[in-house]
């Protein structure tokens, strides 16, 4: 697949959204493709739409290093 290819199949897909929240979604990742790049400045609540779930048991001690929390 080329370049051109990949646009015309992710405009097509744009289009068809029709969820607010999806298209709200694209916008915010336009604005942040458009500010500089590289920025070195963390923005607080940045990666807020990144990540969907996180399991309750994300903190718990993993079985394969039971040997080496002793």
């Amino acid at each position: 697949m080329n370049v051109d290819t990949i646009k015309i199949e992710l405009i097509d897909w744009i289009t068809r959204l029709k969820d607010p929240s999806s298209i709200n979604k694209v916008l915010i990742l336009k604005k942040k493709l458009n500010t500089k790049k590289h920025s070195e400045k963390k923005i607080f609540g940045s990666g807020k739409y990144l990540i969907d779930y996180i399991s309750d048991d994300f903190n718990a001690p993993l079985d394969d290093f039971k040997a080496y929390q002793k």
